[in-house]
C-alpha cells in the first residue's frame, strides 16, 4: 500500500521520531520512561497525531492487544493510541515503565514512521 502524501514526514520529523524511539528502546528506569512517553504524547501534534479533547482512547491495559490495534493502525487510530498513552501516563512511572518494556509507544512510532512511508509496514504477525 502506498503511503497516502498527506501523512507524509519531513526529514526532521522523522529523525525526531526515530530518535524518540531509540531512547525509548534504551529507557531503564522509570522516571526515565515516563519523560520519554510524555515527550512522544507532546510531540504528537506536531507529527498529527495528537490527541484532541473528545477522541477516542485506545485501551492500555492488554498490551498484546493494544499493539495489535497499532500495528494496522489508521492516523485517527493513532490519535486514539496516544491518548491511551497519555491516560497511561498519568496511572505513574511504574506503569509506563511497563508498558515502554512492552513496546507500545514504539509501536506507535513505527506504525506513524509506516504511514508517513519512512519505513515499511510492521506484519501483525510479527508481533
Amino acid at each position: 500500500m502506498k503511503p497516502d502524501k498527506a501523512d507524509a514526514l519531513t526529514t526532521t520529523e522523522t529523525e525526531l521520531l526515530r530518535d524518540l524511539r531509540s531512547r525509548l528502546g534504551r529507557a531503564t528506569n522509570d522516571k526515565a520512561a515516563a519523560v520519554l512517553v510524555n515527550a512522544l504524547v507532546q510531540t504528537g501534534p506536531r507529527v498529527d497525531i495528537g490527541p484532541a479533547p473528545g477522541d477516542p482512547v485506545l485501551d492500555t491495559k492488554d498490551f498484546d492487544a493494544f499493539k495489535l490495534a497499532v500495528a494496522g493502525a489508521s492516523m485517527a487510530q493513532l490519535r486514539s493510541a496516544v491518548a491511551g498513552l497519555k491516560q497511561l501516563h498519568g496511572q505513574g512511572p511504574q506503569v509506563v515503565m511497563k508498558a515502554v518494556a512492552a513496546g507500545l509507544p514504539q509501536a506507535v512510532i513505527s506504525r506513524r514512521l509506516a504511514l508517513g512511508g519512512r519505513e515499511p509496514a510492521i506484519d501483525n504477525g510479527m508481533l
